[in-house]
């Protein structure tokens, strides 16, 4: 006997085929042959004259929202925002959580499909912000002002298109670490996002098993030292 397909899989279904309907209208209504005599620097950081640091979750994969509760659960406790980007298939596969997510914290643009866009032209640039743009602001109903290029990868074009898409686009602060974060422990993930942290600095992270198990131990090295964690938006002029 054929089971009934799951409420929640039809639903969202529905969801994606309404939008994927509009796509093509809504994209082909960008002007994407306007240009600026001037195209912002991406943002790396606030102002250092302040107590606060930004935390961007970076939700790039949809098994990693299985992490992200007990994340959120000590945002609450410390009574704290953050900012979350998802790519399209990690906000379309993760609604309940992403309906929360919206109600507390800041939700950023990832583009929709985790693709490099360093070497990418114009028009697929303009897709990308565009379609997760439309896609979370369906979901959710939410305006996002942040976008941040899938890792960290841009070109002139895609400042100008997120630009003219009205995004601020903003980066991780360059404080000369790395992590592989596939492969990281607990414990280097910890190191990574305490390491020579200062007012002011974006610091992004991935919700890993690993991010999950230390997050409340990072949150307890910022207050030690006399940093409060915001939102993007908070911390950015």
């Amino acid at each position: 006997m054929d089971k009934m397909p799951n409420k929640k899989i039809v639903i969202t279904n529905t969801i994606i085929c309404s939008v994927l309907l509009v796509l093509g209208f809504l994209v082909s209504t960008i002007n994407v042959n306007q240009t600026y005599l001037t195209v912002n620097a991406p943002l790396a950081n606030g102002s250092r004259n302040t107590d606060q640091v930004a935390i961007m979750f970076i939700i790039d994969d949809p098994t990693m929202a299985d992490n992200l509760t007990p994340i959120l659960e000590t945002l609450a406790r410390a009574e704290t925002r953050a900012t979350f980007s998802f790519t399209g298939a990690a906000a379309i596969n993760n609604l309940e959580l992403l309906q929360t997510i919206a109600t507390n914290h800041e939700l950023g643009n990832y583009g929709f499909s985790n693709t490099a866009l360093n070497v990418a032209d114009k028009n697929f640039i303009t897709e990308e912000i565009q379609l997760a743009d439309t896609l979370i602001n369906s979901l959710v109903h939410t305006t996002m002002d942040i976008f941040t290029p899938p890792m960290g990868l841009f070109n002139k074009h895609t400042l100008a298109m997120a630009q003219n898409l009205g995004y601020t686009t903003v980066l991780p602060t360059d404080r000369n670490v790395v992590i592989d974060w596939d492969n990281a422990d607990s414990n280097l993930v910890l190191s990574y996002a305490t390491y020579q942290v200062h007012a002011g600095d974006i610091i992004a992270l991935k919700p890993t098993a690993a991010t999950r198990q230390c997050f409340p131990q990072i949150m307890t090295n910022y207050l030690a030292n006399n940093l409060k964690v915001t939102s993007l938006g908070h911390l950015l002029p």
